[in-house]
């Protein structure tokens, strides 16, 4: 599948250029292909060890990854109704475990990487994010390009330069808001806004695309603590999946009557009922189990059935004599109804 990259550059100018308040300024803001389907689960890698990596920042940067991540879900809530479904899941992988994780559980996954690679132009990338076998991945890189500067008796520059030692916690806190907005569907926010402003003060959205500067002697860093998640970034995420959460847009499964059929049984013979549905291929995630709900007078009982890789469920349901009466049957797949089946057991 094609990858979605994020490239995160730009050089802003010093000056600001003075626009007439009566103009107004284009923006663009559009949405990506990649968007959950019902409660979405997060997964962060601790970063391998690495002496230019301290390990008394690790702990620290796998909370403020939590924290951030919590900076997108706080509004989301606080904004909704009572019963909107923001809620998400989160996982923290140890190194201990990472060879043994079952990633397929994923719907993005956060790794700390040491080098990162170099964009259009040599220009260096700061995040990343791109999205692979129906799982959104993103990167953050702690080391590379940060920002130096030099004095003269009237002056003071900044510059890029290579450090050894990794960025700021702040920093890559910026970066990562960013991408985690990529992760939920959000693209750039595109405007006009950071020419006229030469991009001082706060950003009108987390995701312009801009989350640090790669500075020279003429130009000012932006600072990273300006980079905050604004309130159109969350009204874009409620117009894409809706004011109640997590994929309310559209209907990913088309709606079936339900037909029942009807069972007699026979003493002492057992009848078994094939049932065979497919999922379809933009919920379909590999390894992911469905849901088989089987309810006969308010008694339920839940069971996991493997979907093959080409999206097919095959389940046998077993009828014996002793069954008698209404039988419906749910299947479930990430949240989603897939079908339902109805059987009348004589």
């Amino acid at each position: 599948m094609k990858k979605l990259v994020s490239v995160i550059f730009a050089i802003l100018l010093l000056s600001s250029v003075g626009v007439s308040s009566a103009k107004r300024l284009e923006v663009k803001y559009d949405p990506l292909p990649n968007q959950f389907e019902g409660t979405p689960t997060f997964c962060t890698k601790e970063p391998s060890q690495d002496p230019t990596l301290p390990e008394s920042i690790i702990p620290i940067l796998l909370k403020k990854t939590k924290a951030n991540l919590d900076a997108w879900i706080g509004p989301l809530k606080s904004s909704s109704m009572r019963d909107a479904k923001w809620d998400i899941n989160y996982i923290e992988i140890p190194r201990a475990k990472q060879a043994s994780f079952d990633y397929a559980k994923c719907n993005v996954i956060i790794s700390f990487l040491k080098n990162p690679p170099k964009g259009a132009e040599g220009i260096e990338i700061l995040g990343l994010h791109y999205f692979k076998d129906n799982t959104s991945h993103v990167e953050i890189y702690y080391q590379g390009y940060g920002i130096c500067e030099t004095k003269d008796s009237q002056w003071t520059y900044w510059y890029t330069c290579q450090q050894d030692s990794p960025k700021l916690i702040v920093a890559m806190e910026a970066i990562l808001r960013h991408e985690l907005g990529h992760a939920m569907g959000l693209g750039h926010y595109i405007s006009e806004e950071l020419f006229y402003t030469g991009g001082l003060g706060h950003p009108s959205s987390i995701m312009v695309s801009v989350l640090d500067v790669l500075a020279s002697p003429s130009h000012l860093p932006l600072d990273p603590e300006l980079m905050e998640i604004m309130p159109v970034d969350i009204a874009k995420l409620k117009e894409i999946y809706g004011n109640d959460g997590w994929g309310k847009t559209t209907e990913t499964v088309a709606k079936e009557k339900t037909h029942t059929k009807i069972i007699q049984t026979k003493p002492g013979k057992v009848i078994i009922e094939k049932i065979t549905t497919q999922i379809p291929d933009n919920l379909y995630r590999k390894g992911q189990k469905a849901d088989v709900i089987i309810t006969h007078d308010k008694n339920t009982d839940k069971q996991k059935v493997l979907v093959n890789s080409k999206g097919n469920l095959d389940y046998s349901f077993r009828i014996t004599d002793r069954m008698t009466g209404k039988y419906e049957i749910a299947i479930n797949y990430l949240g989603k109804a897939i079908k339902k089946f109805s059987y009348d057991i004589r």
